[in-house]
């Protein structure tokens, strides 16, 4: 590459920011330049920033502190560089390498610029600097031998690059396929919560014992050290516990720093910290080995990234799997029953056009992953209160308020399908002028949709309250009272849903469930529904209401009062849902060509 096809090369990516910035208008580009000149401004102080507070405070640290200072500068950028990365992602007009093979440039060349811009990023710009003050204020501090921790710094950099560019070009091949890219993407976040919610779940799992062991430690201490304060003959013998105690401290964060050194010195995203420790402590092979140790990994991620782009070039990738597929399809006997497809299925007692809806919503359902990502909240929910009730230590006193709580897991349901039961024709955009067009009465239109949803919601409430009825004592009646109440709620939910999704349709973006061209009126809609839905669940608690009342009066009965009190109230149910969906219906019909002008409008 010479000097006019690198030239070329930056007037192209240049090109493709500032065309990206004139998309957002005056004001975007404005906005851009401040945003800019801010970046500079913070990678400047965050550069005195730390080369100050190094000068300052390094003599007095202790060398696990250092290490953990670097420790926490590390996952900082590693938690803004997987941001970025997942935003990257979702761009269509970043310039991939096959863009720039149609240039007159070698394909090393080429190999080469798509990894060094890849350092052009916020969380670079943003850590670099102050890393490296860091690590001027070490070597004036410390001695000139923490120097060392320059080329430690620009190795760590160079080995999450690396590793991240060969996983940007294996997502990218990936996501060629568009159906398949946005399910990796899904996939992609979910993950990354999950994985920044860990330390959370580890929290909640921690043992009781041991929290109130270390209460009990530093109220022995405070109380050592005042029998040491008032003086007299057990002064003596309060100055020997406190010491043993301190011993025993000692001995405990000594065998955490080993564990931390170990964990540090064992994974990868721990050999920065750990090897600036250890040339702190004058320790040069560990920190030689850290050193090339990044620097392999790096090598070894470029260097196989740069195979896999030689070999998918030049088409040598394509005698892989593909070329098995048609000899497998060939395998298959003519005279063999085909399963049918989901969109293809019957539901019992329900119409043929309305089970026809019902499936091909619920089969776009499993293929959006703004679907998956919805998903997403029960499970955290889930997992959140399963730990607090698994380590609650008064969970049994519960079990006469269980019947109550079942209300809150048919919720925690719901709120798994808020955003898809409000807003259900948000997902068809053009494909709403099938229901404009065809001969399928309007109400039919509203139950299949609800139908289509009702596995999901219903899923994870009855998995919520299972996971009640396993930590809470609940017996056979308020159980099957529980399912019955779910579906009533699920039911009246549907109708609030309906209601809110005909008056107030919102146009999702691809790939996100983020709304397009949204107007107050429709925003009002929403916020509304937020009140009106707890109001609408609040009759199930009758039953409970009802039973704790008798038992509150010692009125004994063998009867199952919270069980055939909501079997009455969801017969009640299902016939206000019928009644009110066809009224709902007959809105639909009306305001279908409003619907189809905001689901269609670009």
């Amino acid at each position: 590459m010479n000097y006019s096809h690198l030239q070329a090369v930056l007037w192209l990516r240049w090109r493709i920011l500032a065309n990206r910035i004139r998309r957002g208008g005056k004001v975007g580009s404005v906005m851009f330049g401040v945003l800019l000149f801010l970046a500079a401004c913070t990678s400047l102080g965050l550069f005195v920033l730390a080369l100050v507070l190094g000068l300052t405070t390094l003599e007095e640290a202790t060398p696990f502190e250092l290490m953990a200072t670097w420790a926490g500068l590390a996952l900082g950028f590693l938690f803004f560089w997987m941001v970025g990365l997942l935003t990257d992602l979702q761009r269509s007009d970043s310039m991939s390498l096959k863009h720039l093979l149609h240039l007159p440039v070698s394909l090393r060349w080429a190999f080469l610029y798509n990894y060094l811009s890849s350092f052009v990023s916020f969380s670079v710009g943003i850590f670099l600097p102050a890393m490296l003050g860091l690590c001027i204020a070490m070597s004036i501090v410390l001695g000139p031998a923490l120097l060392v921790s320059i080329p430690l710094v620009l190795a760590f950099f160079g080995m999450v690059t690396a590793l991240t560019y060969q996983l940007r070009g294996w997502l990218a091949r990936l996501m060629e396929d568009k159906r398949r890219g946005r399910t990796v993407l899904a996939v992609l976040t979910i993950g990354f919560v999950l994985v920044l919610q860990a330390p959370n779940l580890i929290n909640l799992t921690r043992e009781e014992s041991s929290r109130a062991e270390r209460q009990r430690l530093r109220a022995e201490r405070r109380e050592l050290r005042e029998t040491i304060a008032r003086g007299g003959p057990e002064r003596e013998a309060a100055e020997a516990a406190l010491a043993r105690l301190d011993a025993q401290r000692e001995e405990s964060r000594a065998e955490f720093d080993a564990q931390v050194s170990f964990a540090a010195a064992t994974f990868p995203v721990g050999w920065l910290p750990y090897g600036v420790r250890a040339a702190h402590e004058s320790r040069w092979l560990p920190s030689a080995l850290c050193l090339l140790g990044m620097l392999g990994i790096g090598a070894l991620s470029l260097q196989r990234s740069y195979r896999t782009t030689l070999a998918f070039t030049t088409g040598a990738q394509s005698s892989g799997k593909g070329a098995a597929a048609p000899r497998a399809m060939s395998g298959v006997k003519p005279g063999a029953a085909r399963k049918p497809s989901l969109v293809e299925r019957t539901i019992p007692f329900v119409a043929d056009a309305e089970a026809g809806i019902a499936c091909a919503t619920l089969r776009a359902l499993s293929r959006a992953p703004e679907a998956k990502l919805v998903l997403l909240s029960p499970v955290i929910l889930l997992s959140l209160f399963g730990f607090l009730l698994a380590k609650n230590p008064a969970r049994a006193e519960l079990g006469d308020f269980a019947p109550a709580m079942s209300l809150g897991a048919a919720a925690t349901g719901l709120l798994s399908i808020l955003q898809l039961i409000q807003n259900q024709f948000g997902l068809d955009r053009a494909g709403f002028r099938a229901f404009v067009l065809s001969p399928v009465p309007r109400a039919g239109v509203l139950r299949a949709k609800n139908l289509a949803v009702a596995p999901l919601a219903l899923g994870v409430g009855f998995a919520a309250l299972a996971g009640l009825a396993f930590f809470v004592p609940l017996d056979a009646s308020h159980f099957f009272g529980g399912c019955l109440q779910m579906v009533s709620a699920y039911l009246l939910f549907c109708l609030v849903g309906n209601t809110i999704s005909i008056l107030g349709p919102m146009r999702l973006k691809e790939n996100a469930l983020k709304a397009e061209h949204v107007d107050a009126k429709t925003v009002l809609w929403q916020l509304l529904s937020l009140f009106v839905v707890p109001l609408v669940l609040a009759p199930l608690l009758l039953p409970f209401g009802v039973e704790f009342a008798l038992r509150a009066l010692e009125f004994e009965t063998a009867a199952p009062v919270y069980l055939i009190l909501h079997a009455l109230g969801l017969a009640a149910v299902v016939a206000l849902y019928r009644w009110l969906i066809e009224v709902q219906g007959r809105l639909l019909q009306a305001r279908e060509q409003r619907i189809l002008e905001v689901l269609t409008r670009v």
